[in-house]
């Protein structure tokens, strides 16, 4: 049987006892068997999960001891450390961890994400012997759940995902897809439901929001092509009617022009004509008597 059968409210109330109650029994007893020196200490086994994979693959050491690190980060917000988590009864555990893994939040690109964690008796077991495994679960968790999705700007529907840990990190998987998988809303939420039985469940802010269940990704492309054709064809027409009118006005300016130029040439020809119709003639008697005088001119100037 895979994951816990449902996401509980974490008994925190139960936690704190557990903090008091346990710790002060465990110190009694102590006390109590001192004198005998019976008493064995339970060996930490943190990290041998990990270092068995380490020992199998070396290369991925450093990426893993990250994942690692922003895991405690997480669980230290919570105020719960690796001894604690070592010490506590598998029940207490796997709540806090379930707790923890479902207030995980989305990138705020992500409203509309569901998820689902997925962990195996195997898993719950050796997260609860390995604190740094626990610690590498919830970091991927949170690497994962911070990553912005690249398509929200264009009016992606969120994602369903599903995430399956097991022994290891060797067996860890994931998948997702979109809301829209298939091409139906109702289609993708079926096989979603399908798979998450048992499971951490995790819903972003506007979950329930997008897309409708009607939603068909096919028949809204095809209203998108249409609308797109229709703007398309309204552009290409306003265009040719506003080439229509520019021509049509250049046409009529260059006729304007034209007919302008012609009444100016009338006007020159008729002013030319009648300017030549004024024009004083000189007869051969005027002609005569201008030479004359001009001869009589030039004496008077020579006697001078």
């Amino acid at each position: 049987m895979t994951g816990v059968s449902s996401i509980t409210a974490f008994n925190y109330s139960g936690y704190a006892s557990y903090q008091t109650t346990s710790k002060t029994t465990v110190k009694t007893d102590l006390s109590i068997n001192e004198k005998n020196t019976t008493v064995e200490k339970q060996q930490s086994q943190r990290g041998s999960i990990m270092a068995e994979y380490y020992a199998r693959k070396p290369q991925y050491k450093e990426l893993q001891e990250g994942r690692i690190s922003t895991g405690y980060s997480v669980l230290s917000s919570i105020g719960l450390s690796a001894e604690e988590m070592e010490n506590m009864s598998m029940s207490d555990f796997r709540n806090v961890i379930s707790k923890t893994i479902a207030d995980i939040p989305h990138h705020g690109t992500r409203p509309y994400d569901e998820e689902t964690v997925l962990i195996t008796e195997k898993g719950w077991e050796n997260m609860k012997k390995d604190p740094d495994y626990a610690a590498w679960v919830v970091g991927i968790i949170k690497e994962d759940r911070s990553v912005s999705n690249p398509f929200f700007g264009l009016g992606d529907k969120g994602a369903f995902i599903t995430q399956t840990f097991g022994g290891s990190p060797s067996d860890y998987h994931g998948y997702s897809y979109s809301k829209i998988y298939g091409g139906t809303a109702a289609g993708a939420r079926s096989m979603y439901n399908s798979t998450k039985s048992g499971g951490i469940e995790t819903r972003a802010p506007q979950a329930d929001m997008q897309p409708p269940a009607d939603y068909d990704l096919w028949e809204e492309r095809r209203k998108a092509r249409s609308r797109k054709k229709k703007q398309l064809d309204d552009e290409i027409l306003a265009n040719y009617f506003q080439k229509k009118s520019i021509n049509e006005k250049n046409i009529n300016e260059y006729y304007e022009n034209k007919a302008l130029e012609r009444s100016r040439s009338v006007a020159e020809m008729i002013g030319s004509r009648n300017n030549s119709l004024h024009t004083p003639k000189l007869s051969m008697a005027s002609g005569t008597a201008f030479y004359e005088a001009s001869f009589m001119i030039s004496d008077m100037i020579d006697m001078v």
